[in-house]
This record gives C-alpha cells, sequence and structure tokens, in this order.
C-alpha cells in the first residue's frame, strides 16, 4: 500500500488582519491581536452626520435660490432622507474599525 498524503491546512480559512497584518480566521468579527472590529454598514454616528448635513444644505441651498418659502420644512426633511441614504450607501460594505488604539483603550480602563 501507498502512504496516504499528509493533509494541507486550507488557507482559505485564514486571512491577515487589514489593520495589524497578522493572521485571523475569516469569519472573526474581532481581529485577536488588536481588537479591529468588522462593521457592516455605517456607525450611529455617520448616519446622524448624513442626516443633520441633508437636512442642512438641501433647505439653505433652496432658501438660497429661490428665497425663504413654505417648502422649506419639505425640503428639510427630503435633505435628512437624501443624508440618510448617502451614509447607508457610502458605507455600504463592510469594512475594519479601531484597532490597536481601541485594544489599548480597553486595557488602560480596568
Amino acid at each position: 500500500m501507498r502512504p496516504q498524503p499528509t493533509p494541507r491546512p486550507v488557507m482559505d480559512d485564514i486571512m491577515l488582519c487589514p489593520v495589524c497584518r497578522q493572521a485571523m480566521r475569516r469569519t472573526a468579527e474581532l481581529c485577536p491581536h488588536c481588537g479591529a472590529e468588522r462593521r457592516f454598514g455605517p456607525t450611529p454616528r455617520e448616519t446622524a452626520h448624513g442626516l443633520a448635513g441633508g437636512a442642512v444644505a438641501v433647505p439653505l441651498f433652496a432658501i438660497v435660490v429661490a428665497g425663504p418659502s413654505l417648502w422649506d420644512l419639505p425640503m428639510a426633511l427630503a435633505g435628512a432622507m437624501a443624508g440618510f441614504f448617502f451614509a447607508h450607501s457610502r458605507h455600504g460594505g463592510d469594512r475594519w474599525i479601531g484597532g490597536t488604539q481601541r485594544l489599548r483603550m480597553a486595557t488602560t480602563e480596568r
């Protein structure tokens, strides 16, 4: 009988952390080395910035172009919706946030 070849580890299950460049599992939500977190979509702060920016910028533009009117409130609502969709389309994919700084802050707070 011929000896069976030794199985090789599956390299598809391992990736490099985008922050610290250490090996980690592809399915991990947190890097075990630096503490970077995988996020899907915008953070609440990014969503709030989009909402506020749209709610201010669109009616301000309408006031500059056409002057004050009763349409300013609907324009603010439309701007807030546009800002919300902008934030969600801009940060729509998965990305890595945090890293060594977040891990360092968590250890110093203890």
